[in-house]
């Protein structure tokens, strides 16, 4: 059996926006890999909501993706793939960050993950997702003032772009969930049913290629 985990933040996590709660099993774009994968895979959660890459949160405590990383990796390992989906919460107005410093946080956690991987002597390859964009409508949405408006969604325009860039500098596979996943239209931030699903079938499809490619 191979062992997937997915290190990321509310939308890995799988909020949803209209209830407040959490989407069910089988509609979380994870759970959604794992139904398509199938009993050979084991699919592992390791999502929380307001997750950054590296940086401390002076208003929310422990939320430094950093700080967690190496716990995790040692509580499931041993792991065949670390998929990485962090940054949305990094565009928050209080980091004062551009879309490059927040690819560089999240080259941090890949080389950190690279480095264990490397100490425990097995070549585990690391799937990188460069999270979705902002809604355009986000200065009509709850999370306007918290992400600092419109300039969260030029922002996060730039996501694929430098993701993309770090993935292929530090020999990751990449994906882009813009391309198959769009935020809600209550909050303009996390994804719906309908994207879960679709992402889900994108990662899946991904991870199968990884697996078949690795053995080789």
């Amino acid at each position: 059996m191979k062992n997937i985990l997915c290190y990321g933040d509310s939308n890995t996590y799988g909020f949803d926006a209209a209830t407040n709660g959490r989407f069910p099993w089988g509609v979380r774009w994870t759970s959604v890999v794992q139904k398509r994968l199938g009993e050979d895979f084991r699919v592992i959660e390791e999502g929380l909501g307001g997750r950054t890459t590296v940086w401390e949160d002076p208003v929310e405590n422990r939320m430094s993706g950093r700080e967690y990383l190496l716990p995790c990796l040692g509580s499931h390992w041993p792991l065949d793939l670390m998929v990485l989906m962090l940054g949305t919460n990094d565009l928050k107005a209080r980091f004062g960050l551009e879309a490059f410093d927040i690819a560089a946080g999240a080259e941090n956690l890949v080389c950190m993950a690279k480095d264990f991987f490397r100490k425990v002597g097995k070549d585990t390859p690391i799937l990188v997702l460069s999270p979705i964009e902002v809604a355009e409508e986000i200065e009509t949405l709850p999370f306007c003032d918290i992400l600092g408006g419109s300039s969260a969604v030029r922002r996060s325009r730039d996501f694929p772009r430098y993701f993309r860039q770090m993935a292929e500098r530090n020999g990751c596979e990449f994906l882009d969930a813009s391309d198959y996943a769009k935020p809600c239209s209550l909050d303009g931030l996390h994804l719906d049913a309908e994207s879960h699903q679709r992402l889900g079938e994108a990662v899946a499809a991904k991870i199968a290629e990884i697996c078949s490619d690795h053995k080789k």
